[in-house]
């Protein structure tokens, strides 16, 4: 088909007819000799290009291997500047983990030190408590001697004191008792005789000085034992109002309970000039009645009683009655004759105190 069409073509160009302004130069000898020397070129050019690429595929094919070797050195060579990196910080972390090993080595051997020392102290300690266990038995063993000794003691002083002042029940009444032969009335002294009372009252006096001095109680209100004209001293107040005088009276008489005389004794004491020697020492009261204000003697023997109650409680003895002089008295007495000596114990509560004698009471000790 190109070959008829070019015959075709040209026997269409051979049937033209070219006219004189349509004609063309043609090539002469040398163009067309250069020309084909260009193409000559071209086509050894063209020879050398694919002899340069075919001995670029054949470098290439040589050189694959040492290019895959050299990536891989880069990749190792970057992940060994990445390793560095991270033993660089291990590094850092382990001087820091040295520095404060060594920091709590050495806090460690301080302690230690204390440790030794404090183990040293506390062998020292224990030393010293292992001998101050001895003394404090051997303290024990006194105390409880010394105890049981004054016990003791104090039995056959109070027996010696009953002997002195037997005090016994008068057989034509009842709760009605008698000091070395003087009876003594429970408070109420209407009626009776000055000087027996008097009497009386300065041998309870007398009998409650001595007990107080042997068990080692301090009396609230001091006493002045001088027989019949005995005195006892109130420390607290410097006066007594004689305006005050029936609050005595109404106790004694059972008319006011105790709590409220003993509120208005001290109302009165604090608030009243009166009619009692003021002393730097208190006011003073008289055991006796005869020539001195009823109220006055009345109070005395109210003070009297709690001297007495004040004896009582400190060998955790109850009054049952405070009027009862006597019989609280004895009751006291007969409690401190018949008590049995207890063992001291020590303990974390009484460390600073001594405890009393125990005292062991049978009920029929006591007989009215």
């Amino acid at each position: 088909m190109p070959q008829c069409q070019m015959v075709g073509g040209q026997q269409s160009k051979q049937n033209r007819t070219p006219s004189p302004q349509n004609a063309k130069r043609s090539y002469n000898y040398d163009a067309v000799m250069r020309l084909n020397n260009i193409e000559n070129c071209l086509i050894d050019m063209k020879k050398s290009r694919d002899d340069v690429i075919k001995n670029i595929d054949q470098v290439l094919e040589r050189e694959k291997a040492k290019l895959a070797l050299e990536k891989e050195k880069s990749s190792s060579e970057l992940r060994l500047s990445r390793y560095r990196a991270e033993i660089a910080d291990q590094n850092k972390a382990l001087e820091e983990d040295r520095q404060r090993i060594n920091s709590l080595r050495e806090n460690i051997r301080l302690r230690r030190i204390a440790l030794e020392d404090a183990r040293s102290r506390y062998q020292t300690g224990n030393e010293y408590l292992e001998e101050s266990h001895k003394i404090l038995g051997r303290a024990r063993e006194a105390l409880f001697v010394t105890t049981s000794k004054l016990c003791a003691r104090q039995k056959e002083l109070v027996a010696d004191l009953l002997t002195i002042y037997p005090i016994e029940q008068v057989q034509s009444e009842n709760f009605s008792f008698k000091i070395l032969g003087v009876p003594l009335p429970n408070s109420v002294f209407t009626g009776c005789d000055e000087e027996q009372v008097a009497t009386a009252l300065g041998f309870t006096c007398h009998l409650i000085n001595m007990l107080a001095y042997y068990l080692g109680v301090p009396l609230k209100f001091p006493m002045t034992p001088m027989s019949s004209k005995s005195i006892i001293r109130d420390p607290i107040s410097t006066s007594l109002s004689s305006s005050r005088q029936g609050y005595v009276t109404d106790f004694v008489t059972c008319r006011m309970p105790l709590k409220r005389v003993i509120d208005q004794i001290i109302f009165s004491v604090h608030s009243c000039e009166g009619c009692c020697s003021n002393n730097q020492l208190g006011a003073l009261f008289p055991l006796y009645s005869k020539g001195v204000d009823r109220f006055r003697f009345e109070y005395a023997v109210f003070l009297l009683n709690k001297n007495i109650e004040q004896l009582m409680n400190s060998q955790g003895l109850l009054v049952m009655d405070l009027r009862h002089t006597l019989p609280n008295l004895k009751y006291l007495i007969l409690s401190l004759i018949s008590r049995k000596v207890v063992p001291y114990i020590y303990t974390s509560e009484n460390k600073n105190r001594i405890k009393p004698c125990q005292v062991t009471i049978r009920a029929d000790d006591f007989l009215y």
